[in-house]
């Protein structure tokens, strides 16, 4: 299938998810221990223990250190009986989530009438409950050609489209899946119910986009009615130096670009620069390539999260329209 290695690092499991899967307090088991369930109730009422789910719990201060992301990632393989699907096995394989994790742990059902709720955990009715199932790191789920299949089919076009550009672009030690590998598995499980979605999804992705936020700024800029701008623009500044800007317009007269957070917290991405020294360089960079007659347009999460704002940018900007 040619879609293998759990993203959620490149080298393996979120060590913080392992630590918690690890320090798990299952209630049955303890009530065997003591032969009372006082004790237990008596911690959570304390709020020393943190409810996971149905019988089980983790010590407040594991929880503590753990993110939204990462508690999700804890409870997913510990309550799950069936393979992990969708949401819950998308975060399981790294791909970035538009919204927040799931609240129910999202599973395959054992078949094409078992979709129901029960116990925190989403079954998903199935006709194909093995196809694309695999195994990595101990943890089953759908295959990550499959998983985002059913993810693009049934969330928003841009949640989609996210995901699927992350797939297409990851290098390294990380996951990878191309478009013909996700088409295969949608067309071998018979997807219809959102199958014009991922159509759509299939035909939009492009790996050339670096980070969630340049996906969601395609999406935004094709649905404000902006014209689709060219990816990963070289232009050379003032003195010569070569320069790489997310987007171009206009045979590269116009730029734009998107400042995500991780360009200036992310050593990798910043060039091992201080966060600081990162500021000082996107500056003279960008003034380098202004002084070459060029304009240059920037937004940020905020201006995503509130469409209207990136709208007005990109118009005083001249962003031409479709």
């Amino acid at each position: 299938m040619g879609c293998s290695g759990l993203g959620i690092h490149p080298g393996g499991v979120n060590p913080a998810v392992v630590a918690a899967l690890e320090q798990l307090i299952v209630a049955r088991e303890l009530r065997v221990e003591t032969g009372s369930g006082s004790s237990l109730t008596r911690a959570r009422r304390a709020r020393r223990l943190i409810p996971l789910a149905h019988g089980l719990d983790l010590p407040a201060e594991i929880a503590a250190e753990l993110t939204a992301t990462e508690l999700a990632l804890t409870r997913a393989p510990a309550v799950a009986r069936r393979p992990l699907a969708r949401a819950s096995a998308a975060l399981v394989w790294g791909v970035p989530l538009l919204n927040s994790p799931p609240s129910a742990v999202e599973v395959l059902g054992w078949s094409a009438a078992s979709t129901r709720a029960a116990g925190g955990l989403r079954y998903w009715g199935t006709a194909h409950p093995d196809a694309y199932v695999v195994e990595q790191d101990g943890v089953v789920l759908t295959s990550l050609a499959r998983t985002l299949a059913e993810f693009a089919a049934s969330h928003p076009f841009a949640a989609g489209v996210v995901a699927v550009d992350w797939a297409l672009r990851v290098r390294g030690g990380g996951v990878r899946c191309s478009l013909d590998e996700i088409a295969e598995a949608a067309d071998a499980l018979g997807l219809r119910r959102g199958r014009a979605r991922l159509e759509r999804v299939l035909s939009f992705a492009d790996g050339r986009s670096e980070s969630p936020g340049e996906s969601w700024s395609r999406v935004l800029i094709r649905q404000l009615g902006f014209a689709d701008p060219e990816l990963q623009v070289e232009v050379r500044g003032l003195r010569g130096e070569l320069f790489r800007a997310d987007f171009g317009w206009s045979g590269g007269r116009l730029l734009g670009e998107f400042d995500g957070r991780e360009k200036y917290t992310s050593a990798t991405m910043r060039g091992n620069r201080s966060a600081s020294d990162r500021v000082v360089h996107e500056k003279r960079r960008e003034d380098s390539v202004r002084a070459t007659g060029r304009g240059v347009c920037r937004w940020d999460w905020s201006d995503l999260v509130h469409a209207r704002r990136l709208a007005a940018t990109l118009s005083a900007a001249g962003v031409p329209r479709r």
